[in-house]
């Protein structure tokens, strides 16, 4: 973790975002206002009604003088998010509390803890805020003896929550009293806490969107990671629409950049405002991808009467927008108080990563009931998750070599070369990985053995040591399925394997692991067909003797042999039948098919290579009349057995011409099935 301490003049300095959070009319504005000398009401209806309707925002420094360097001191720039604290406007509640740091939960001392300080409480405990403390606001208004009152409600109020054992302020914001300490006391969290960063991408979740004449579109937002200055360019997500950005401003003053937790306003060129929505988000092109579908723990909300169900709709806020959420839990139920992991499917695309937190809220009557840890934030449209307690087990790690070992285990190919930083990228957003860390695990499983190569044509494939074995266990699985719903046979089409393994892995993995298979000796190769090595074939009696009729129909044919619809007018036996007990004779390397229809001894095709090695010798070309002839056999056998002797380098074509091949030599008779195979 980092505190991200940049230098500038005489200081470090360092960004804090403080966010309010309390019931309605408990004097949250006010405060801010007693704190930074900021009236965050800007609304013309906030001023007439008196209350908080959007979002506010303010800021002060503090500077800390330093106990072990004398005369170093640390700048801390506080920005603050005042938030509104009517039930109907939980919803712009939630999206101020992204991204806050420190919270001050506002309790009213005439009136005590209220529903709305449940709620805006419970909401910032599921959104993972790590400290704060609690302002009695008003102590102006009652007798001391009620204010001890109002302390043991709220130490009731917070016992198991984030904020258990923190300071507890008694202020007025009308008279002063306990602001100086309040001020101080924050200044002392923040300067004892340290929050993590992640800069390798730059993410604003946008709050507000307005023009400023002579400067065109504004947007803010409280910065939740990275660094951004002026000319570069972000992407406005989930719109994928690239901006530039014309100039930067924190807490009112240009600047020439923006870190995380810092309130930024971002001039956008070449957009308008009408192009831009609350719930989009400026980020670093490249990191993130707009989806439909994360993978979650949730947490029920004890407080809650609602027991989630499998297909419930709810309202998913994350970052500062919101979303229909459909809730896919697989059968099972989440009751008040208890956990679990579940997916959510929405109506509109997001952009979400690694270890967000996010709110769930009954659509009607809104209420807040869950919230909880993104662990995947982009599942594609169309994959089937089969089981999703083990994906989001293994996701939820908390070491990040165990969660890059698992995201590699389910990928089709491992890439990380040093060319194609894609992997990298992918890695931080989706598993929480810092860049810099991303060679150095790599290299761990690297050296651990967790990745294999697999040889494909002149192409080397790496993948997962895991993916592998689970690849090629279920494609022998699916192979001998085949076989059984396909017997007698010991081998099919290559073709065939490849449709019935489709759902398994890509096309070119599953090559890949055919190839693999066959040099390990747990597939066989015969031709274009493959087939376990220890599959075994039981024949009838009566397809016992078929097959030994085709064989002698079929040698006794010699470079003329019956086609397979001849034998089955023979033989009275349908096409298939005749087709599976050739396939089986070719298995047994007894037959080599020429084409579909036509089957020849080895021997036969070698009495045919032969006559083609006398024709040469007499004829630099020969035209497919001419081998014809010389074979003794109708156009029927001539065609396919010569397009069989040009596939396998027995002889050459060109145009209509036929010359010697770099296999005219090779007798058939002495191919093995291995030799046949590197031909095919």
């Amino acid at each position: 973790m980092t505190t991200e301490l940049d230098n500038k003049t005489d200081h470090m300095v360092r960004h804090v975002l403080v966010g309010t959070a309390g019931h309605i009319d408990h004097g949250k504005t006010s405060l801010v206002a007693a704190l930074s000398q900021i009236d965050t009401d800007r609304l013309p209806e906030e001023k007439a009604r008196g209350i908080s309707i959007d979002l506010g925002f303010a800021h002060w420094e503090s500077t800390v003088k330093s106990t072990e360097e004398p005369g170093e001191s640390t700048l801390i720039q506080f920005g603050v998010v005042d938030v509104p604290g009517h039930e109907r406007f939980v919803r712009n509640m939630v999206a101020g509390a992204t991204g806050i740091n420190l919270a001050v939960l506002v309790v009213a001392a005439d009136d005590g803890v209220m529903p709305q300080t449940r709620e805006h409480l419970e909401i910032m405990d599921l959104l993972g805020v790590q400290t704060g403390l609690v302002a009695i606001t008003k102590i102006d208004l009652v007798e001391d003896d009620y204010v001890e009152l109002v302390e043991a409600e709220i130490e009731e109020l917070v016992a198991g929550s984030f904020l258990e054992g923190c300071p507890v302020i008694p202020v007025s914001s009308e008279t002063g009293e306990g602001i100086d300490e309040l001020r101080e006391e924050i200044t002392r969290i923040a300067v004892g806490t340290l929050w993590q960063s992640h800069d390798d991408y730059f993410r604003l979740p946008i709050d507000r969107i307005f023009t400023l004449t002579g400067h065109g579109t504004i947007v803010t937002g409280s910065a939740l990671c990275g660094v951004v200055q002026p000319g570069d360019t972000l992407r406005l997500m989930p719109d994928e629409r690239d901006v530039r950005v014309r100039d930067v401003e924190n807490h009112g003053a240009h600047s020439t950049d923006s870190h995380a937790r810092q309130r930024t306003a971002i001039n956008l060129a070449g957009i308008k405002t009408d192009e831009i929505a609350r719930g989009q988000e400026l980020v670093t092109p490249g990191y993130f991808e707009p989806t439909r579908r994360i993978i979650v723990e949730l947490r029920s909300l004890s407080s809650s009467s609602v027991v989630l169900k499998d297909r419930m709709e709810l309202s998913l806020h994350l970052g500062t927008g919101d979303v229909v959420a459909r809730l896919v839990l697989k059968g099972e139920q989440i009751k008040p108080g208890g956990r679990g992991y579940a997916e959510l499917r929405l109506l509109e695309p997001i952009i979400a990563s690694y270890g967000q937190r996010f709110i769930l809220r009954r659509l009607s009557p809104a209420s807040t009931v869950a919230g909880g840890i993104i662990f995947d934030p982009y599942v594609p449209q169309g994959r089937r998750l089969r089981d999703l307690s083990q994906m989001a087990e293994q996701l939820s790690d908390l070491l990040p070599r165990n969660r890059l070992d698992y995201f590699f285990s389910t990928r089709d190919e491992v890439d990380v070369h040093s060319e194609n930083p894609s992997t990298s990228r992918e890695a931080c957003w989706k598993l929480g990985i810092r860049h810099v860390d991303f060679d150095t695990l790599v290299n761990q499983l690297k050296n651990e053995g967790r990745f294999a190569e697999l040889k494909t044509g002149g192409d080397v494939k790496t993948i997962h040591a895991e993916r592998l074995k689970e690849v090629s266990a279920s494609v022998m699985r699916t192979i001998r399925h085949q076989l059984d719903q396909h017997q007698p046979r010991r081998t099919l089409p290559r073709s065939t394997l490849l449709s019935a393994c489709s759902g398994i892995a890509s096309t070119d993995l599953l090559n890949a692991i055919l190839d693999h298979l066959i040099r390990n000796r747990e597939l066989v190769r015969v031709q274009d067909r493959i087939g376990p090595t220890d599959a075994q074939v039981e024949l009838s009696k009566k397809q016992r003797a078929a097959r030994d009729q085709i064989l002698q129909k079929i040698t006794a044919g010699g470079i003329a042999p019956p086609t397979v619809k001849e034998l089955s007018a023979e033989r009275n036996l349908p096409v298939a039948e005749i087709l599976t007990l050739a396939n089986i004779l070719q298995e047994d390397q007894i037959l080599i098919s020429v084409s579909e229809s036509l089957f020849f001894t080895p021997e036969s095709l070698d009495q045919a290579r032969e006559i083609c090695i006398a024709q040469f010798a007499e004829n630099e070309r020969l035209t497919l009349s001419q081998l014809r002839e010389a074979w003794g056999i109708t156009r029927k056998h001539a065609v396919p057995l010569c397009e069989f002797l040009d596939a396998r380098g027995v002889t050459k074509r060109q145009e209509n011409d036929r010359f010697p091949g770099p296999n005219l030599n090779v007798a058939f008779v002495l191919q093995s099935t291995d030799d046949q195979s590197t031909d095919n």
